[in-house]
């Protein structure tokens, strides 16, 4: 049990509402971590705040004018009080489709379910493992995560976590997943977030080939897997480096053994973080579009036992959007912003690669770059608020999180300088 959750129990102990906790009640806490933190930020870091996953501008959030355009008096109330449909929008789940095909053109000829509407990634998360993982099943990840998988795999279901480092040289370490893999039970999960939360690295079409050969090298030999692609980043990608299609759309009829469950959202996709609108796709080689409604229909149930049906005006918003004849070409601008940032960053960590203090770990596109650090995260991160007020992440006792998504790119280099600064200082 988490500390945080002992320590809670302990200031329940001798009341009623201590005796009525369930087991998971008394597992549950709030980690102090990139909530926390963030909130330490906003007290603390006038100087530059890079600790929050939303893309900024002037210190506004940016956003698709298609979809702002929604809100002036267009929208009927038919399409913003009644209750949504359990499973989402019907038309709106037809456009998410048709978006992720087009997308990910390896989707095309293949046969994946209709989406299902979730509230936000995490609920995607939260339901897929409801469904998918055992109390105390394997699960195989990476070793840097984000953090609510924690507070689902750990204390929604107490899952056995198989982690591997996530690189290997300056590469995804395909060895190393493919070693934990094979020390799983004959059914396991296998969760992968690309672009990655926190380190912003997505694999390149030669890795994720070998991914793929790798899950399908245990599923001939038996294993049944659930595949997770996490893609709450997708589609932020800045140049040619990293692949630009998402491993469900090369996993979703590789192997009878495989089922593909492809969890994505409009939250970053499409700029709208509080909108909550995400979705749960499912593929798997041999399943007929019968057997995949019958998950779709598994997971509405999921749905409808804890959150019954999503927001109706997020969903309506969403889909006029799309429809709109600019929002293709809106959407990369805003996505073109956000990799002026990218390249920035990497131009500012040019002049401190001889730097011994820090080291900047593989990242090539989405939100996020990290670092390790000689010295302790959290010291560093507290050095950095009270000192330069600044804001970053730490993630682990020897890594730190810079989301450039929310630095303009004039504050790019000297948020850089700062930071080694800070750490130099340290040592």
């Amino acid at each position: 049990m988490h500390d945080l959750a002992v320590m809670l129990n302990e200031i329940l102990k001798d009341t009623s509402a201590f005796e009525l906790l369930s087991d998971y009640g008394l597992r549950m806490y709030v980690p102090k971590g990139i909530i926390v933190q963030s909130a330490d930020a906003k007290q603390k870091a006038s100087r530059y705040n890079a600790t929050i996953g939303v893309a900024l501008e002037n210190g506004s959030a940016m956003y698709i004018p298609a979809m702002k355009a929604q809100f002036a008096d267009t929208m009927q109330a038919s399409e913003i009080f009644p209750y949504a449909p359990m499973g989402g929008v019907a038309a709106l789940r037809k456009q998410w489709k048709d978006d992720m095909y087009f997308k990910n053109p390896l989707l095309k000829g293949k046969t994946t379910s209709l989406p299902v509407v979730a509230g936000g990634l995490t609920h995607c998360l939260s339901l897929v493992c409801s469904l998918f993982l055992e109390i105390g099943g394997d699960v195989v990840l990476p070793d840097m995560y984000w953090e609510n998988y924690n507070l689902i795999l750990d204390e929604q279901r107490q899952a056995n976590k198989i982690l591997f480092p996530i690189f290997s040289g300056d590469g995804f370490n395909v060895k190393g997943l493919d070693q934990a893999i094979a020390s799983a039970d004959d059914t396991v999960m296998v969760i992968l977030n690309f672009p990655n939360n926190p380190t912003g690295y997505t694999p390149t079409d030669k890795e994720s080939d070998e991914i793929i050969a790798v899950l399908k090298k245990h599923a001939e030999k038996g294993k049944k897997i659930a595949l997770v692609t996490d893609d709450a980043y997708f589609g932020l990608f800045f140049d040619d480096v990293p692949c630009h299609q998402s491993l469900f759309a090369k996993a979703c009829d590789l192997h009878e053994n495989i089922l593909a469950i492809k969890c994505d959202a409009a939250t970053k996709e499409e700029m709208v973080w509080g909108f909550r609108v995400a979705f749960i796709t499912y593929g798997g080689k041999g399943l007929s579009e019968g057997q995949l409604d019958a998950l779709v229909q598994k997971t509405m149930g999921a749905l409808r036992g804890n959150l019954s049906s999503c927001t109706m005006p997020g969903q309506q918003i969403l889909l006029k959007a799309m429809a709109d004849p600019s929002h293709h070409k809106d959407k990369e601008a805003g996505v073109k912003k956000i990799g002026e940032r990218y390249f920035a960053l990497k131009k500012a960590l040019e002049k401190h690669k001889d730097e011994t203090c820090l080291k900047a770990l593989p990242f090539n596109s989405g939100y996020f770059m990290s670092f390790w650090c000689q010295c302790n995260a959290e010291e560093l991160r507290n050095y950095l608020l009270d000192v330069y007020q600044t804001g970053i992440i730490r993630s682990d006792e020897h890594h730190i999180r810079l989301a450039f998504s929310s630095v303009d790119v004039c504050n790019i280099e000297p948020l850089v300088d700062t930071v080694y600064k800070a750490a130099s200082e340290m040592v």
